[in-house]
């Protein structure tokens, strides 16, 4: 039985004190037995959701105590309504203060669906990324698939909420203005009146009660954000830099490694699958079959700071070092070089060895500076989705998802790789997949006909787990195709996840409990080692750099380089060596080392 996510205990227990407090308080038995329904199902109806488990920090549970001392309060404010006698008082024409309180309505009706919705489209568990992506200057490429989402779950909501509640104020205000009565709830010293009146001034009394209620829901959903703030990567941020240790002991530059090959050169097609775990083998049966008849690095990469995301879990593979931001770079004016210009990376080894080296991709490759990054190291071609329209390859106005699907993705790096292979010379081609990303996944036609045919039929809102098994289905194709082409024996395939993502673990059943590693296997690599499973070694993104060279039959000097470790080596992981923890504070701390990856040699 899968073990219950700390979450969900913290949930019922909030759940049974909602239901507790009511039996206990000092009401008649009919109005406590109400009260003790409402308050649970007010509280899992307005406060459950699995997303806020995944946020880290104290602030996801407390949200559930809070919202249980909501829930309660406002179950026994509803059982306590009631009719007193009429009051005489003379009344006003609150028109302007109605009108303000419908735009305060509105603001406050925003937050309440756009925190969930920024839960669920933005990794917000990962403070790291979430401040790289805010403050790594130009994101081109993430607009329009923001800005649809947005709209269809925050905007389009909030206006019917809005019209609907307006709707129901204006039917009950009418009918209450009927009635010879003065009808009022008290709970403690908090108390709602509806005077007898004319008709705008109970609907001015039922918008304070509204405004009041919903006031204190969206102020109770904001608690899961001060956990961004107080987090480590966020205090890091601006700190002064110092001579690292760190590095001085484990950075390996890569010019000092002595990189040679007594074998002709192997290809390279490095295969990038968006968000990826082994924790998905249930719903990934094809790509279990793969990692078997392949040499498999189990239990899978762990994420270490700095490589949890995708343009990060790039940086860590391919260049041995993490993607630090730090902002309080004083020498340096513009947005922030977070491609890592002065690193050397893979890409400029394999340019140095004459490498044709093309990346692609179904999105923008300005997003979150990858076409700096590509471009930077090795001078790598960069075809993403405004490349295929220039060519003529995707018609000029599509656009799904975050791009173009992985579908054609797979298409065309069929073409891709045919016309690397004409050129007669060694290449490397790397291609990253979209279709398993935040917040669900997609799932175009030819998917959707392709889990029928396998029997798969019942596709529910969270689709997330179809995704994954259209993804398997697709890779497994994309690889058997290039088992046929005439250079396959001589090109080494990587196959890796970009990094794991806990929000998405959740969606695919993963329990809160599990540690989460991402898929990394390998095909053809000129160890021979095909179907044998290397086990039981901590690593993260930092040791595939050289995991990679000595698969394509590159010796390494001490097998290391950069801030990684070669799997194939008997030497320890730095996860190893120092521990998850310790490595992600380590990893984070701003040196004069790292700040020479972004800015060069200091003047």
């Amino acid at each position: 039985m899968e073990e219950m996510s700390f979450y969900s205990i913290h949930f019922i227990i909030a759940l049974c004190i909602s239901v507790v407090v009511p039996a206990v308080c000092r009401n008649p038995l009919k109005k406590r037995l109400v009260a003790l329904v409402c308050a649970p199902i007010i509280l899992y109806v307005f406060f459950y959701d699995y997303d806020y488990g995944v946020m880290g920090g104290p602030f996801p549970y407390f949200l559930s105590y809070v919202g249980a001392a909501f829930a309660v309060c406002l179950s026994l404010l509803v059982v306590s309504f009631r009719r007193v006698p009429v009051d005489t008082s003379c009344v006003s024409r609150p028109l302007t203060k109605f009108l303000f309180s419908e735009i305060f309505a509105c603001i406050i009706l925003c937050i309440i669906f756009a925190v969930p919705w920024a839960i669920d489209t933005f990794p917000l568990s990962n403070v790291e990324a979430v401040l790289f992506t805010v403050f790594a200057g130009d994101n081109e490429g993430s607009e329009e698939f923001v800005i649809s989402t947005f709209t269809d779950k925050v905007i389009i909501p909030v206006l019917c909420t809005l019209v609907a509640v307006l709707l129901a104020q204006l039917v009950l205000s009418f009918a209450l203005s009927k009635k010879k009565n003065f009808y009022e709830a008290r709970f403690s010293f908090f108390k709602l009146s509806f005077n007898r009146g004319e008709c705008l001034q109970i609907l001015w009394q039922i918008q304070k009660a509204l405004m009041t209620i919903f006031g204190i829901y969206a102020t109770i959903l904001l608690l899961v954000l001060p956990g961004i703030v107080m987090s480590d990567p966020f205090k890091l941020l601006i700190q002064r830099p110092v001579d690292s240790e760190f590095y001085r002991n484990n950075y390996i530059h890569p010019d000092s490694v002595k990189i040679e090959t007594q074998n002709e050169p192997m290809n390279l097609v490095v295969i990038f699958l968006e968000s990826m775990e082994k924790n998905f083998a249930h719903y990934t049966p094809e790509i279990v079959d793969l990692e078997k008849k392949s040499l498999d690095f189990l239990p899978g990469g762990q994420n270490v700071s700095g490589t949890g995301w995708t343009i990060a879990g790039l940086t860590g593979k391919l260049c041995g070092i993490p993607l630090n931001m730090p902002m309080g770079i004083e020498e340096y004016f513009g947005p922030l070089p977070t491609h890592v210009p002065y690193a050397k990376c893979l890409m400029n080894v394999l340019a140095e060895k004459g490498y044709n080296q093309l990346y692609i991709q179904g999105t923008n490759g300005d997003f979150t500076q990858k076409r700096d990054f590509w471009k930077t190291h090795g001078n790598v071609d960069v075809h993403d989705i405004k490349h295929y329209k220039s060519v003529g390859k995707i018609p000029e106005d599509y656009l799904v998802f975050w791009g173009f699907e992985d579908r054609k993705l797979y298409h065309l790096a069929k073409e891709e790789l045919d016309s690397l292979a004409n050129l007669k010379k060694p290449f490397a081609l790397y291609m990253l997949t979209i279709d398993t990303h935040q917040p669900r996944g997609y799932l175009d036609d030819s998917c959707r006909a392709a889990l029928k045919e396998i029997g798969i039929t019942d596709i529910k809102l969270n689709y997330f787990p179809e995704a994954l098994r259209c993804a398997s289905m697709q890779l497994e194709s994309f690889i058997n195709w290039m088992r046929e082409q005439p250079w396959f024996n001589k090109t080494v395939i990587f196959v890796m996840g970009d990094h794991t993502a806990p929000l998405l673990s959740t969606k695919a059943g993963v329990s809160q409990s599990d540690s989460l590693y991402w898929t990394n296997f390998v095909i053809n690599s000129v160890t021979g080692n095909e179907g044998v499973y290397r086990q039981g070694r901590a690593y993260s993104s930092l040791d595939m750099f050289p995991t990679i060279l000595e698969s394509m039959g590159y010796a390494l000097d001490g097998h290391a380089i950069g801030l990684g470790r070669s799997l194939y080596a008997d030497s320890p992981t730095l996860l190893e060596m120092y521990g998850r923890k310790s490595l992600d504070s380590l990893l984070r701390e701003r040196s004069i080392q790292y700040d020479y990856f972004l800015m060069g040699e200091r003047k």
